[in-house]
């Protein structure tokens, strides 16, 4: 067990920036060749039309910024759709990094393929924590770059430091927008990822990311992992308790499937 916690390890510099700022980049992890599998795979599902329809759970849609059309957005999750992106996300070099942070073995707990298409509207400032009874506080989330993060294609931007504060929204099991005011001496860091870099950040690192003006898309995995300490792998249940959170939350909720 210590021979495998050892694989991939971090450094102490990097693990203490981890535990400064709430988030760590580490870059050219995954190689071309790699990235033009997952690539070809994002593709493919890029081509199932058959799931992407507003019913369907799984798939999410964002406003054209200019337009208002609506553009498909993200599968959550994929892995069960995508072999090829299931092998990476289960890789050494993702999982023995963890390992560092944990001082124990990951488990995968959620997994999203985000396209953000040229023109499409970015994400609002948030927590990635909810306060729901079997939501673990150890969830922390990887992005996986397939295509260049910049600032003209809206790259994540975090706020180093504050997921020392711990969570800032009420823990009432809703998700909430952060007022940017709140976080206030600190100043948002834009996350530049090239193809087969990496960015770990913690479920109480502030993020945002600003619409996508290029004519470039920005497709990443987002795979988000907890302890194994707390709950063992949980992904099946948490996507029996985010499924009945949206069958709450929406007002045409009964009417949800997942295909």
């Amino acid at each position: 067990m210590l021979e495998t916690l050892a694989t991939n390890a971090l450094t102490s510099a990097q693990l203490d920036q981890y535990q400064r700022d709430g988030y760590l980049v580490l870059r050219g992890v995954f190689a071309p060749p790699e990235l033009a599998e997952m690539s070809r795979e994002a593709d493919r599902l890029l081509g199932r039309t058959d799931l992407m329809f507003d019913e369907n759970m799984r798939a999410r849609f964002k406003p054209h910024i200019e337009t208002g059309a609506k553009l498909f957005e993200v599968f959550d999750p994929f892995l069960d759709l995508a072999p090829v992106c299931k092998r990476y996300v289960l890789d050494r070099r993702i999982l023995g990094p963890l390992a560092s942070i944990y001082g124990e073995e990951a488990c995968l707990f959620k997994d999203k393929l985000i396209y953000k298409a040229p023109g499409s509207e970015g994400a609002h400032l948030h927590q990635d924590y909810i306060a729901w009874p079997r939501f673990p506080i150890s969830f922390l989330t990887v992005v996986l770059a397939i295509d260049d993060f910049g600032a003209d294609n809206g790259c994540t931007e975090v706020y180093p430091g504050i997921h020392r504060r711990g969570y800032l929204s009420p823990a009432d099991g809703k998700h909430y927008q952060l007022d940017e005011d709140v976080l206030k001496p600190v100043e948002p860091v834009p996350v530049f990822l090239a193809p087969g870099d990496l960015a770990i950040f913690g479920c109480y690192t502030p993020h945002r990311s600003a619409a996508n003006r290029s004519r470039r898309w920005r497709r990443g995995l987002f795979i988000s992992y907890n302890a194994c300490s707390e709950g063992g792998e949980q992904r099946d249940e948490h996507y029996q308790d985010f499924h009945e959170w949206l069958r709450d939350k929406y007002p045409n909720g009964s009417q949800l499937i997942f295909r």
